[in-house]
């Protein structure tokens, strides 16, 4: 009893004694009225009113409290398994203009190609360098090499020995054919004695059957103290398309579009490719556009449209300029193609206004994507695929559960000795 009497009495002044503490905390924190002067005679200091014309400070912000203090985590990026894609791709950004018509940045000149240069020596003081003069070679025109040697300011030295040979790209069982190389201003060869040395080679008809398609070329010169250094290069040597342009072309405003239709000499049965840089009357680059089309053997037109948006937003009136016109046949269920000779300047249009041309940007057209089953003509006459896919769906009825009376599959026997 006297134990817990003591504990009862020391229980009562614990709680008294912080009862006391939390009146004195109280007192501490009570808001105070502004204390008077000290000096005798003096009035206090009032706040004067601010003039009207003043700008009024925002009060200063309210401390944040530590819920809006700390942001929520984002949610960590759904993580897919690698070579997996999302299941809705993101869009493709709009097309204005239609796959046939292209801004034209500069002008280019179709079946050409750039300088091939290697150094010669480790120091790189100087490049061997080999150029096609003509990419699209149209048989029966020559094949004609450009060799030389540079230092570092581009200027030509003399070469030693200096050799080409050609021979098809793709049958490396042909035999090479030797090309001479000169610097006399004969052949094809611009200038006699500008160390700009080209190799000409008119080939036979027998040379023409071989090389028909890519060539594959190889100069080579020798180096004093460095030993015989060669450079690779590729043109192409084609029949040409067996079609050419007439030269008559007519133009007309349709749709809001710039109509070009091209009149063609057509040999031989084919699918036909043609494509044209037009330009503003000062030669300004505007558009590029092409047309592929199916002609037979005659007299044929493939037509050219120039996007009206391009020549709209140009803001640049004609006449229109036709250059760099291109004529290919295209090749069934290949690549290749047979290009005829590029033409510089073609036709010229009226001066039409660049605003009578539309403004609207191109609608592709709906995609129609046929269902190909195995009852297609396509597929006639195949064998049946290896795997096939079970698009039956999945049952909703649960599986079964086994029988009281079912016996439990029975564990391998422990063949440890």
């Amino acid at each position: 009893m006297g134990n817990d009497a003591s504990t009862n009495r020391r229980g009562w002044w614990a709680g008294a004694a912080g009862v006391l503490a939390v009146l004195v905390l109280v007192a501490l924190l009570w808001p105070r009225a502004p204390e008077p002067s000290s000096e005798p005679g003096k009035q206090p200091v009032t706040q004067a009113p601010a003039p009207a014309d003043a700008p009024v400070r925002a009060p200063p912000p309210a401390p944040m409290s530590m819920a809006t203090q700390v942001a929520e985590p984002s949610p960590p990026p759904e993580s897919r398994p690698p070579g997996t894609t999302p299941e809705q791709p993101p869009a493709a950004p709009p097309e204005e203009l239609p796959p046939t018509t292209q801004v034209l940045a500069e002008e280019f000149q179709p079946g050409t190609t750039e300088w091939e240069d290697v150094p010669v020596d480790e120091s790189h003081q100087h490049r061997l360098r080999i150029l096609p003069l003509r990419y699209n070679v149209v048989a029966p025109k020559p094949i004609a090499v450009l060799l030389e040697i540079t230092d570092r300011q581009g200027k030509r030295q003399p070469l030693s020995n200096p050799h080409v040979r050609v021979r098809p790209l793709e049958d490396a069982t042909k035999p090479w054919l030797e090309v001479p190389v000169k610097d006399d201003g004969s052949g094809e060869d611009e200038q006699a004695g500008d160390l700009r040395y080209t190799a000409t080679l008119q080939p036979t008809p027998e040379q023409r059957k071989q090389l028909l398609g890519r060539v594959l070329i190889e100069g080579s010169v020798d180096v004093p103290g460095v030993g015989t250094r060669v450079i690779p290069a590729i043109l192409l040597y084609t029949q040409g398309p067996r079609a050419k342009l007439t030269g008559r072309w007519h133009d007309s405003l349709k749709d809001g579009n710039l109509a070009l239709e091209a009149e063609l000499e057509v040999e031989q049965t084919g699918i036909f490719t043609l494509m044209a840089q037009v330009f503003g009357p000062n030669q300004e680059p505007l558009a590029w556009v092409k047309q592929t089309q199916k002609l037979g053997k005659g007299r044929g037109h493939i037509s050219l449209e120039v996007f009206g948006k391009v020549l709209h937003d140009a803001g640049i009136d004609g006449p229109y300029r036709v250059r760099q016109v291109l004529l290919t046949r295209d090749q069934e269920n290949s690549a290749d193609y047979d290009p005829g000779e590029t033409v510089e300047e073609a036709h010229r249009t009226k001066p039409y206004r660049a605003g009578e041309f539309s403004a609207k940007a191109y609608v592709p057209p709906p995609r129609i994507v046929e269902e190909v089953t195995a009852e297609h003509p396509s597929q006639r006459d195949k064998p049946p695929p290896e795997r096939t896919r079970d698009t039956t769906p999945a049952s909703s009825t649960p599986p079964q559960q086994p029988s009281p009376g079912d016996a439990p599959p029975q564990q391998a026997a422990d063949l440890a000795p």
